[in-house]
């Protein structure tokens, strides 16, 4: 059954592609130091999935009981109901509860400026989404809850091969709710210039990518990934916009 936050989705990717055409662009020219920048993320990324994620997991989820929080049951159930909360801001169909009508007001109030805001918004975090849910597709990455063969990675071939099952539980490199939470909020973060306003946009990722791991749907290194991918996918889009487009958001 289609929830309500997917129904108001897809409204406003309807409204954008039929009035606001100009919004969707993306231009990911790779410049010279961003690549040297990304061959030291990547080794820095194969340090950590050799030699903390499985230690991180095993210690900070909320479902081993090696776990920090093991002898405090009370504790570990207040804070997964937290961060289960937390890590709905990672889910398109739940930001589109409050994107569309925060758009209709705005448009009631004739505010183009944060509509295009809304809309330019909600155009990163579907590129984010379709770009995570292609290299969760290749990767084929099983959750902490699953086993931990080749550290976890078993590729798209192995589904081909039928060795593994093509399920949610093999997809977890990137973080999905990670990299959409990173394209989204780190966007806004840039279209402001108030320090308050970035840092305060600039938190929601973070913890959307630590309620990730605690809640065991995925290791460190997915997260990581995800938060400086969804980074750099922001900062891309708000290059590739016209002036025009942007309507000056800042």
């Amino acid at each position: 059954m289609i929830g309500i936050g997917t129904i108001l989705l897809i409204c406003l990717i309807i409204y954008i592609l039929l009035k606001r055409r100009d919004l969707i662009k993306l231009n990911l020219r790779i410049e010279r130091m961003q690549s040297i920048l990304f061959i030291v993320f990547v080794i820095f990324l194969l340090f950590v999935i050799n030699f903390l994620d499985q230690k991180i997991a095993f210690t900070v989820s909320n479902q081993y009981p090696q776990g920090l929080l093991a002898n405090y049951p009370a504790l570990n159930n207040t804070l997964t109901y937290i961060f289960k909360g937390i890590t709905h801001l990672g889910e398109p169909n739940y930001l589109a509860l409050v994107a569309l009508p925060t758009f209709l007001y705005f448009g009631y109030k004739k505010n183009t400026k944060l509509q295009t805001l809304i809309l330019s918004t909600v155009v990163i975090i579907i590129f984010g989404f379709l770009i995570s849910t292609i290299l969760k597709t290749i990767f084929m990455r099983s959750r902490p809850y699953q086993e931990w063969n080749n550290f976890g990675f078993y590729f798209i071939t192995d589904v081909l091969q039928k060795r593994v099952p093509y399920n949610g539980d093999y997809m977890s490199f990137p973080s999905g709710h990670t990299m959409v939470a990173s394209c989204g909020f780190f966007y806004l973060a840039m279209t402001n210039k108030n320090i308050h306003i970035k840092i305060f946009w600039s938190i929601i990722p973070i913890l959307v990518a630590i309620s990730r791991v605690y809640l065991s749907y995925h290791w460190l290194s997915d997260v990581l990934a995800s938060l400086l991918f969804g980074l750099f996918l922001a900062k891309k889009y708000r290059d590739s916009l016209n002036p025009s487009s942007l309507n000056d958001l800042s």
